[in-house]
């Protein structure tokens, strides 16, 4: 029903610039700086183009019938791309990045003021913590990885086969 074909293409013609021939800005005159570095008119436009493209998306979402469409699905190619908008787009991952912050604070609080929810004494809070974080963040690290891992084989597809 939904099967559209997925195309990744490259622009042949690409300008590599290294950071190494890039001095630090406090060596900068004014004028590479500006021509280096988006000005703060090119980032808020930026941040506003993310936040109407992130709003359009979750309408069409809403507006779905189905609850497991993909969310490219709801955009053309020629709309926008939402690679990089994820979080948010979706409410879910919004509700787990705002859980999991909460909980870590929440775990740092109870340290800093000596409580635990065990009667052992912890030798190394900030490495309890952590481990805290890194096991509410571990959903997040997995879908980070299977988008990655969807993104080079939709750019190099010879390479499925191989793994």
């Amino acid at each position: 029903m939904f099967e559209r074909k997925q195309n990744v293409r490259f622009n042949s013609n690409v300008d590599v610039f290294s950071f190494l021939n890039t001095p630090v800005a406090s060596d900068m005159t004014d004028e590479e700086k500006r021509s280096t570095w988006y000005s703060k008119d090119e980032l808020r436009t930026l941040r506003d183009n993310a936040r109407e493209t992130s709003r359009l998306i979750r309408k069409k979402y809403e507006e779905s019938t189905s609850l497991h469409v993909p969310q490219h699905y709801f955009i053309s190619e020629y709309e926008a791309c939402s690679r990089g908008l994820e979080l948010r787009i979706d409410p879910e991952r919004q509700e787990n990045k705002h859980a999991t912050r909460h909980i870590i604070m929440k775990y740092q609080q109870r340290l800093r003021l000596g409580v635990t929810s065990s009667t052992s004494v912890i030798a190394d809070p900030k490495l309890y913590l952590a481990n805290v974080s890194k096991t509410l963040s571990q959903r997040s690290r997995d879908m980070a990885l299977s988008t990655a891992r969807k993104d080079y084989f939709a750019a190099y597809p010879e390479m499925e086969s191989l793994v």
